[in-house]
């Protein structure tokens, strides 16, 4: 296989992400954005910085054999010239390692000029788009940009049909949630959607509304998705699904567990190097956006479930957390921010109903041609799932 076609689905190879930050800027003021001084900043990273840097790791003798490397903002196709010049010198170097291209992009300043280059290089360079939901509910939250996006979709997905686009997802457009995912389906994108980190409830009163919204929302989709087995449910929004289902004692106690994983690998699988060439664990470690100093992260090991009622949560394992969130509002990596702890309830429940309805419509003979050991972890799934939706978490 081609070192410039290397894909994370294939198994053995380990990846590392270099995140470059090459401009601090951005043409949309987003509602959620957590990149407090994005706009305030017109500096962009030398290209012998991101030279340097790239070669420090495509030549490091560690464990990874693959390289992936994400250039990041701000907007970085503001630094479209940067990314040209960085490509198409790498190219002409010698690498052991493998490697590939990542732009995450808001995709509202792509030219004639720039998607002629991203064409002739679709092959190294995957393009991770931002949209969230439809017209009404992206244009709520992203700075009313999706007239500027819709023209450059059918870009996006000619090109990098496989790459997921990225939906965040805030209180403003709980209420157009179902609706949206339910459009970005009919279109043919490949997405995820996920609820934002910060905490964006509100008071008491205003977050039980939502968390009711919420949950109709759900519902609606799990409706969408049972009548079309052919989708699948979108990630991680309804395939949040505890690790444990299945086994044959379906609660497991966390009490004993001394440490996690990390989701993101931040500080390990993942590194960010900014604009003016310093080292952090991931780019919500940059000091501009959390407003203190990064830790030193050795390792992808959080010590403890931290607060306490984490620790004794049955679906601890299956809840998302951000190290660097956590860094930022609680000063403390490891102490996990609580705000979601109802709404990812909420798509537990979700996606244990829907496997569960998915389940109880295998047909008959893809039942016949399974053996008797998957037929019997299928039984006790099956239970765990009914017995989850139930008796609640």
């Amino acid at each position: 296989m081609p070192k410039t076609q290397i894909s994370k689905q294939i198994d053995g190879l380990k990846i590392r992400t270099l995140n470059l930050v090459l401009t601090k800027n951005c043409n949309l003021n987003c509602l959620y954005c957590y990149e407090k001084e994005k706009q305030q900043d017109e500096e962009r990273m030398d290209t012998s910085i991101a030279k340097e840097m790239i070669r420090k790791y495509m030549n490091a003798d560690d464990e990874f054999n693959v390289v992936e490397i994400d250039f990041f903002g701000g907007e970085p196709m503001l630094a479209f010239s940067q990314i040209r010049e960085i490509i198409q010198w790498f190219l002409l170097q010698n690498w052991s390692k493998g490697y590939r291209f990542l732009i995450g992009t808001n995709g509202t300043i792509l030219t004639d000029e720039m998607k002629s280059w991203l064409h002739k290089y679709r092959d190294i360079i995957n393009i991770s788009l931002s949209i969230d939901g439809n017209k009404i509910a992206h244009d709520l939250i992203r700075d009313n940009s999706y007239d500027l996006i819709y023209p450059n979709l059918s870009f996006f997905k000619s090109h990098w049909l496989h790459q997921p686009a990225k939906m965040t997802i805030i209180g403003d457009t709980i209420p157009y949630l179902a609706d949206s995912i339910i459009e970005l389906e009919e279109m043919g994108i490949n997405f995820t959607a996920n609820v934002a980190f910060e905490d964006f409830w509100g008071n008491s009163e205003r977050k039980k509304k939502l968390l009711n919204i919420y949950e109709e929302q759900l519902n609606k989709l799990v409706s969408f998705y049972t009548a079309h087995q052919e989708l699948f449910p979108v990630s991680p929004l309804l395939t949040a699904l505890p690790e444990y289902l299945g086994l044959s004692n379906s609660i497991i106690s966390n009490n004993s567990r001394s440490d996690c994983v990390r989701f993101c690998g931040a500080g390990h699988e993942m590194v960010t190097v900014d604009i003016d060439g310093e080292v952090y664990p991931c780019h919500r470690f940059l000091p501009w956006v959390t407003g203190k100093p990064a830790p030193k992260l050795q390792t992808n090991i959080q010590t403890l479930w931290k607060p306490e009622e984490c620790s004794n949560c049955r679906i601890v394992s299956s809840c998302p957390t951000c190290a660097a969130f956590n860094w930022e509002v609680n000063g403390d990596t490891s102490i996990r921010s609580t705000y979601h702890c109802e709404s990812h309830i909420l798509e537990v429940l979700a996606s244990s109903k829907l496997e569960a309805i998915r389940l109880s419509q295998i047909n008959k003979n893809k039942l016949e041609s399974i053996s008797s050991g998957e037929l019997k972890l299928l039984k006790r799934k099956t239970e765990a799932l009914w017995e989850l939706i139930e008796n609640g978490i």
